[in-house]
């Protein structure tokens, strides 16, 4: 074979992606996710607000769904819990800090909007489970997990079920009035921590 011949033969990389496009796209999915929302939010809106072509989105993503998973992914920073070696006191910093950093964004009721489709549309829901729900609630399982072993937390209620008498009175209370202080969010916190926690032997 010549040599011609052989560089033919090699196998050819397809164009670059543009991260300046992804980013594009990505910024603009954040802010049609906070104005006017979800449910009016088209793959044709997101290109037009982020100056490129409808085909530049559909090959990064072939749906809105996956667009939009994706953009939360990268819109909501990860969850980090503090390491004190008190599983227990990590925790309830852990839903202290998310309920009020979500309650303090303006992406926060975007988010809510998404699970709340996710919960009428299966197609939403498995990718939002696996890419974005589920890496957050494993980080708070391990917690959970942690407590329990050291004694902390009662072993008699399963792990999702602390994780929502914990993270659940912040999120309705935000819910219900707009608007979640830091010292409502200790209060709930700490309410919620007693009925979690093994009582002193």
């Amino acid at each position: 074979m010549s040599e011609e011949s052989k560089r033919d033969a090699r196998p050819r990389r397809g164009r670059p992606r543009s991260t300046d496009v992804d980013q594009a796209v990505i910024a603009a999915t954040v802010e049609l996710l906070i104005e006017p929302g979800y449910g009016v939010l088209t793959i044709e809106a997101v290109a037009s607000r982020a100056g490129v072509g409808r085909p530049a989105v559909y090959r990064r993503w072939p749906t809105r769904d996956d667009l939009v998973v994706h953009a939360l992914i990268h819109a909501v920073p990860p969850l980090e819990a503090p390491d004190s070696g008190d599983a227990v006191h990590d925790l309830r910093e852990l839903a202290v800090g998310f309920a009020l950093r979500l309650a303090g964004s303006p992406l926060g009721r975007a988010v809510l909007a998404v699970h709340a489709e996710a919960g009428r549309r299966p197609e939403l829901a498995a990718p939002l489970r696996q890419h974005y729900l589920n890496p957050r609630d494993a980080l708070i399982t391990k917690l959970i997990e942690q407590g329990i072993a050291d004694g902390r937390l009662n072993p008699a209620l399963a792990p999702d079920t602390i994780r929502d008498l914990l993270f659940g009175p912040l999120i309705y209370h935000w819910l219900l009035t707009g608007q979640l202080s830091d010292a409502t969010a200790d209060t709930l916190a700490a309410a919620a921590c007693k009925a979690i926690e093994l009582p002193p032997s």
